[in-house]
């Protein structure tokens, strides 16, 4: 179902499948804390992905999700209309990712939008979020965005639209400012032992 590594997924007991979501909710009477472990709509077990206990996610059967991947605090994952996020994704705290969006159509429907189950000028798209990306603090993702692998969103941006592989996007809208494989190239000169890790997800050196 999603962008998993096959080495690191497992089915899931029913045992665990049923526990993940209680553990994440008896950890709330410690206040926000990480949980890790996530049991993904399809059965698979990610042990390395970390979901905050305080985060929401809306039609969780319809994630695909990797593992490794960390979801903030206080953070909304709407995966009503196809929400795909990569291996080792980071989304930071407060951040919102939407597959919809009604703001035009309630003002078309006024009182009468409650009402309506199928509604006109109601904005549905999937988002992808590529491998490896990092997605910072506040920031939100509006319905049809797509951002390839090894992209970096600056806190409080929005971002709506397609963005190629390693984009540095920031700004409300958000436009692409840099290419995160130029700092990367600075780091891996830096540390040539990581030189292989990187290689594993990128597929190449920057």
């Amino acid at each position: 179902m999603g962008p998993c590594t096959r080495g690191d997924a497992l089915k899931a007991s029913l045992a665990r499948r049923l526990w993940q979501p209680v553990k994440r909710l008896v950890s709330r009477l410690w206040g926000p804390r990480m949980v890790y472990g996530f049991v993904r709509g399809d059965g698979e077990f990610l042990p390395n992905t970390r979901l905050s206990n305080s985060a929401v996610v809306f039609a969780p059967d319809k994630l695909e999700i990797g593992d490794h991947v960390f979801i903030g605090h206080f953070s909304v994952l709407d995966a009503t209309y196809g929400l795909s996020i990569g291996e080792g994704c980071q989304i930071g705290f407060f951040t919102g990712v939407f597959t919809h969006s009604s703001h035009a159509a309630v003002r078309l429907y006024g009182r009468e939008y409650v009402k309506v189950s199928h509604k006109q000028a109601y904005h549905t798209a999937q988002v992808v979020i590529g491998a490896y990306s990092f997605v910072g603090a506040h920031a939100t993702v509006l319905p049809g965005t797509r951002l390839g692998k090894g992209s970096l969103v600056s806190a409080y941006s929005q971002v709506q639209g397609e963005f190629p592989d390693y984009a540095i996007l920031a700004g409300q809208p958000a436009k692409q400012v840099g290419d995160t494989r130029r700092k990367d190239a600075q780091l891996l000169r830096q540390h040539p032992e990581l030189a292989v890790h990187y290689q594993a997800w990128a597929g190449e050196l920057p």
